[in-house]
This record gives C-alpha cells, structure tokens and sequence, in this order.
C-alpha cells in the first residue's frame, strides 16, 4: 500500500532512534485542505438538493400507494376494511386512494403545497384514528409498546408527517410574502 505522506528519516544524533517527519508539510496541508473542500462541495449538494430528494421521495409515496388503494391492489384494504368496518369500504378506500395521489402529485410538481401538505397531515391523523376504533388489531394483547405489524405499519407515519414538516419548513412560502415586496 502507497504511503499518504512521503517521510524522511533524520536524526540529530547518531545514537537516537531517528524521528519521522514528513518530507514536505504542504503535502500534509494540501491533503486536508482537499477533504475540507470535498466535505464542503458533498454539505452544498446535500443543502441543495435534499429536501427536494424528500420531497420526490414523499410524494413518489403516496402517489404508488394512492395507486394501489384506486386499482384494488392495496395489501392494506383488509386492514381498513376491519378498521373502519362502519365505512361503506370500497367507496372509502377509492377516495383514499384519490386523495392520496392528489397528495402525492401536488408534493411532486410543489403545486398548492400549503393546501397539499394540510390534507396530507389531515389524511396521517386519520390513520392514528385508526388506533382508536380497533387497537386489538395494533397493540398485542393492547400493550402499547407492544406493536403488530399494522401497528408498525401506522407508526412509520410518524417519519413521513416529520418528512412533512421539514418540507413545510423549507419549501411553503409565508402568506405575507406578497405584501412584503
């Protein structure tokens, strides 16, 4: 393996273990110098380019499973229909499934997003509702830490209405900003 930094050895007297030093500080230097550049250059990209990438990701999301809820191959009809059991169920799981690609499409062209990102938020608590109406099927034996898979499955939503908020945060204009020129 090629050393990162050429050494010489040297010693002042014959008699001492001589000490390594690097041939050239400036090689040290430049090195360094490199790697802050680089971590630079990758923070920037990531500052540009990031909350667009979340909010690709986030949208690409609920437009796929907006898709699936609307052509009836949704693996969560079963868990809505056992949920909701009150809800006439494939009138409500096709409006869900409208809703949540408008949901995704606005995210994805940023069209409307104060509106898009409130109906999305609206749509997430719903699903925490979910808990309310049949924990049996999120809780094992209603322990609360104690998660099934639907249970899981509700819970992630917490990363995606934390995913909604940095959008939010970065990407919804204040409404006063007309006003202020």
């Amino acid at each position: 393996m090629k050393p990162l930094i050429r050494t010489t050895l040297i010693s002042v007297n014959p008699a001492v273990v001589p000490i390594r030093q690097p041939l050239d500080s400036r090689t040290n230097e430049s090195f360094f110098s490199l790697a802050l550049q680089f971590d630079e250059l990758v923070l920037n990209m990531l500052r540009r380019w990031s909350i667009t990438a979340l909010r690709l990701a986030l949208g690409a999301v609920f437009l796929w499973f907006g898709a699936l809820k609307i052509f009836g191959s949704s693996p969560v009809a079963a868990l809505i229909r056992e949920t909701y059991s009150f809800m006439p169920i494939n009138v409500f799981v096709l409006v869900l499934g409208v809703w949540e690609m408008a949901i995704g499409i606005g995210i994805i062209l940023k069209r409307a997003l104060r509106c898009v990102l409130i109906l999305m938020g609206l749509h997430l608590i719903g699903t925490f509702t979910a808990i309310l109406f049949n924990p049996s099927v999120f809780f094992v034996r209603g322990v609360p830490f104690c998660l099934t898979t639907d249970g899981e499955f509700v819970m992630k939503n917490l990363v995606l209405i934390a995913a909604a908020l940095v959008i939010a945060g970065y990407e919804v204009k204040p409404l006063a900003a007309d006003e202020r020129g």
